[in-house]
């Protein structure tokens, strides 16, 4: 959409307020760049939140018989960068099954990044450091009974965190079994280890904004920043259950009118109008803005 800005009602922390943004090409900017001259959107009655950045819980990528088509359902709810869940099931040949997995997501056409999810009895130092290595948001480590994450090398894996700091966390393969607390026995054993981990169990789709700072993905996403990408969702005024009396943005599963990912339109009321596919990106830095 080449050089523009917009002055709309834009989310934030507790709250929101109406604001200016610039964007040339695909960034956020904070002063004028280029040659070209800027042009205004109209915005007018609408609220401005930044691009989702979700976690393929609700429709794995993983399971589905049409990902390309799944990941334009992710698109439609407003998600600009897509965290897909790829199960690490060897211990021999992960390195080939995950390029692999990466060429079958070539075609999606969203933003994406890859989270490993390896079982707690197969994770190795070696898996560590080699994701570490392409970028991965965080891994996730599978739990199928409390024992397996007492019976860890964890040792091994904090001095493997050391190469790029890259975040853990947990996932609690039964959700319903609830009668052991993992996340407290989690909370001990990173104080323990001294294990580099999410600020918060991500059980939520919507990545939370700590979890965002803490696996690297923000600034780049996540905010309506300078330098930042640009990537935002557009919803009209009159879906009343976006903000309550305090105006603060509250969800009821909410979709927005218009998606912007990379400054570019890719939905506009529930259709796809842009199916370019997305880009596999990868962190820099890990817990850099902690």
């Amino acid at each position: 959409m080449g050089a523009y800005w917009f002055s709309a009602y834009l989310e934030k922390e507790g709250g929101g307020e109406v604001e200016e943004r610039l964007v040339y090409g695909e960034k956020f900017v904070r002063n004028h760049s280029g040659s070209k001259s800027y042009v205004q959107m109209n915005t007018d009655g609408f609220f401005v939140t930044p691009g989702y950045v979700m976690l393929d819980n609700f429709e794995p990528i993983s399971f589905s018989s049409t990902p390309v088509e799944t990941a334009g359902n992710y698109i439609k709810r407003g998600c600009s960068l897509l965290l897909i869940q790829h199960l690490v099931t060897s211990i021999r040949h992960y390195r080939q099954l995950y390029d692999e997995y990466l060429n079958k997501l070539s075609g999606i056409p969203v933003n994406y990044m890859v989270v490993p999810v390896i079982n707690a009895k197969l994770i190795k130092a070696e898996m560590v450091r080699f994701f570490a290595r392409k970028g991965c948001p965080f891994l996730c480590i599978e739990v199928d009974l409390i024992n397996d994450l007492k019976n860890v090398s964890w040792e091994w894996l904090v001095q493997a965190q050391a190469y790029k700091r890259i975040p853990l966390t947990i996932r609690v393969k039964d959700s319903e079994n609830t009668s052991n607390n993992y996340s407290e026995l989690w909370s001990s054993l990173s104080k323990q280890y001294g294990i580099i981990k999410l600020s918060e169990l991500q059980d939520d789709e919507i990545v939370s904004f700590q979890n965002l700072k803490d696996s690297g993905i923000f600034p780049s996403r996540g905010r309506l920043t300078s330098g930042g990408q640009a990537d935002y969702n557009l919803f009209w005024k009159t879906q009343h259950s976006l903000i309550d009396e305090q105006e603060k943005f509250i969800y009821h599963n909410p979709v927005p009118n218009v998606t912007i990912m990379n400054g570019q339109v890719k939905q506009v009321n529930q259709t796809l109008v842009d199916r370019k596919p997305g880009t596999h990106i990868q962190v820099k830095l890990h817990k850099h803005f902690v």
